[in-house]
């Protein structure tokens, strides 16, 4: 007699496909959570651009200590050298128009004994312009032809356009000529004129050269007053 019961009949088709459904079907496991975003670094704040530098470009350094740019070696020349290059130059234009005043005062002194002084006056005057004249171009002539005056050179010093270091063009020499002697020039012709004012105007002329050198002295590049009019400079070469 065989068995009667179901338990060991196979399931029928489709009944298992579900189960494998099921079991194919990958598990949602829960997601990583995201690492948390780094702050950004701080930029650091952009400064202030750096100021314009006032040196030429020719020039390396502010100071009169420090050397300038260039195959020779310079150095902005000092106070002192350039007073001691100016009474060279005086020595020089002294003996000259001394020479000069000497055959005058021969010629025209029997005028002034015999009461003419109109045309000793005049003849006064005519020396002051060719004085004048005589510094003009014996200033203008070397700072344009030799870089300096003869005191300069004697010293080591040049006169230069402050630019670029090059030699000076004529009009800048004659600029600097004008706010250099042109007061002294213009006080000399006072003094003849004004007679008892000479004094006051003496005064007022000290004053003007005892501020030349305090301008250059005061100056990083020591540049007095007539200096930057001209836009020059005094350097000394290393010898």
């Amino acid at each position: 007699m065989e068995p009667t019961g179901t338990t060991g009949a196979p399931p029928p088709d489709g009944a298992s496909a579900p189960l494998e459904a099921a079991a194919s079907e990958p598990v949602n496991e829960p997601a990583a959570a995201a690492p948390a975003a780094q702050p950004a670094a701080a930029v650091p704040a952009a400064g202030p651009p750096p100021a314009a530098s006032s040196t030429p470009g020719w020039v390396n350094t502010v100071t009169s200590t420090q050397t300038v740019a260039g195959p020779a070696g310079m150095t902005y020349a000092d106070v002192p050298a350039r007073i001691f290059a100016y009474i060279i130059d005086a020595i020089i234009m002294g003996v000259a128009f001394g020479i000069l005043y000497s055959i005058f005062l021969a010629l025209f002194l029997g005028s002034a004994l015999s009461g003419f002084e109109l045309m000793t006056f005049v003849w006064f005057v005519v020396l002051v312009l060719i004085y004048a004249a005589g510094s003009a171009i014996y200033f203008i002539y070397t700072w344009t032809k030799l870089r300096g005056s003869p005191g300069q050179r004697v010293l080591g010093l040049e006169t230069l356009n402050a630019a670029d270091g090059a030699v000076l063009t004529q009009p800048q020499a004659i600029r600097r000529w004008l706010f250099m002697f042109g007061p002294f020039v213009l006080a000399q012709a006072a003094s003849l004129m004004l007679g008892g004012l000479g004094m006051i105007v003496s005064l007022a002329l000290f004053a003007y050269g005892v501020y030349l050198l305090y301008s250059t002295a005061n100056s990083p590049t020591r540049q007095g007053f007539h200096d930057v009019q001209a836009s020059t400079v005094v350097v000394k070469v290393a010898r």
